[in-house]
């Protein structure tokens, strides 16, 4: 099995080019989504994993309560803004391109907040589990956002191959004869 390298990561990403079809950007989206997540996640980890095991346990309902409504709030302001990014995103330009790579990242903080909140909780069950169930939620969103973006931001595969194939017979047609 081939070691794993920053290179052979994201190595799909620099094969994009200015306009890449749905299916090559959605694919570089998720990849972006889920490396800022762990990203995001790891030091979320270090830091929450300690804090939630030398802590006292949170006294019940009303810390439930505010600490699921924070994390609903973090994660669906995270997500909103993304949503934001990626609505000024051009089709078929590299700017708008980039602009969903952007916001793929950026949408990755929205699952992070409620980990961390969940595992600075791990002595309280039932908060642990509302916070994690709170952050898959958030995981889904920002997971099924993505195709939404490709499919605004990306060409279509059929128009990528009438273009690609006039490219060529213009090529063709300019190129002169050789004696």
């Amino acid at each position: 099995m081939p070691a794993l390298s920053a290179a052979a990561l994201l190595k799909p990403l620099a094969n994009l080019g200015d306009a890449p079809s749905r299916p090559r950007l959605l694919a570089a989206l998720r990849r972006m989504y889920l490396l800022g997540l762990c990203a995001l996640s790891l030091p979320g980890i270090l830091i929450g994993l300690p804090l939630g095991l030398l802590s006292s346990p949170a006294p019940g309902l009303p810390a439930l309560l505010g600490l699921s409504v924070a994390a609903l709030v973090c994660a669906g302001l995270a997500l909103t803004l993304a949503h934001r990014k990626a609505r000024a995103a051009l089709p078929g330009t590299p700017e708008g391109r980039d602009l969903a790579l952007q916001s793929a990242i950026q949408a990755a903080s929205a699952p992070a907040a409620p980990l961390l909140m969940a595992l600075a909780s791990l002595n309280t069950p039932l908060t642990l589990l509302a916070l994690l169930a709170l952050t898959l939620l958030a995981l889904a969103a920002g997971w099924f956002s993505l195709r939404l973006w490709a499919g605004r931001v990306g060409v279509p595969e059929a128009a990528q191959v009438a273009v690609a194939s006039l490219d060529a017979q213009a090529g063709q047609a300019v190129r002169p004869s050789q004696p």
